[in-house]
């Protein structure tokens, strides 16, 4: 899977770059139905990674949606409802524009550890931002022609499936382990077991604080005690009742 989304990506890229070259005038009608394959092809991959993506499932959602959002551009895109000039630039440079908001929020998710995947999200996700909304404003900068606009978005989306094909995980057959990968994979997996027992422990333990409140608690008080705290207000008003008492 990790393969057939570089693969996938770097066809993106090259086809990006021929549209921003302009090679024999080409234009986004020409292409359109080759284009709108290509991105039916990438939002199938992308959905088919959400198994093979990292264990993280924040991740895998995020996959799911860009896959599908992708689908449905290609779909658009063959079915020829994009055939303005003018409007296949807002849509794509929009739809860029969201894919970079995706990836700066993964990246946000990831700033406790800043690995290379949250530079990798980061990076990415400005790229898209800046792209996306460069589509709205091309006419009061440089007025770029359509094809070029649309080869910047195909381009920049290339690297998003890069970015993708990378958090994918590659899994060896047991039958091809060496003794070293064997005792690698065994200690994460122990590593995993011993984070969820530490996590239950947890939970059980306020369970069981929880059972000894309501134990120790009066019946005509429960209610009351697991009711929520009042305000500060009426913390002075019932200790002042309490001293009157």
């Amino acid at each position: 899977m990790r393969t057939l989304n570089m693969l996938v990506g770097v066809l993106f890229v090259v086809a990006g770059i021929v549209m921003i070259a302009g090679f024999n005038g080409i234009t986004f009608l020409s292409v359109a139905f080759v284009i709108g394959l290509l991105f039916m092809v990438a939002g199938i991959l992308g959905c088919m990674s959400y198994k093979s993506n990292r264990e993280d499932s924040v991740d895998s959602t995020w996959v799911v949606v860009d896959g599908a959002t992708t689908f449905v551009l290609g779909f658009l895109i063959i079915s020829n409802k994009l055939a303005s000039d003018a409007a296949v630039p807002l849509v794509l440079g929009l739809w860029i524009a969201i894919t970079g908001i995706r990836n700066l929020t993964r990246a946000l998710e990831k700033i406790d550890v800043k690995d290379s995947y949250f530079y990798g999200h980061l990076i990415i996700g400005i790229v898209n931002v800046v792209a996306g909304l460069y589509m709205f404003f091309n006419n009061d900068l440089f007025m770029l022609p359509v094809g070029v606009l649309v080869g910047v978005c195909i381009l920049v989306h290339g690297l998003n499936i890069f970015m993708v094909a990378i958090t994918i995980l590659v899994s060896k057959s047991g039958f091809i382990m060496n003794k070293e990968e064997m005792l690698e994979q065994a200690a994460e997996e122990v590593e995993k077991a011993h984070e969820a027992a530490k996590e239950a422990i947890k939970v059980l333990k306020e369970a069981k604080a929880t059972v000894e409140v309501i134990k120790e608690t009066p019946e005509e008080e429960l209610d009351a005690a697991l009711a929520p705290k009042p305000t500060a207000e009426g913390q002075e008003g019932t200790g002042t009742e309490g001293e009157e008492e």
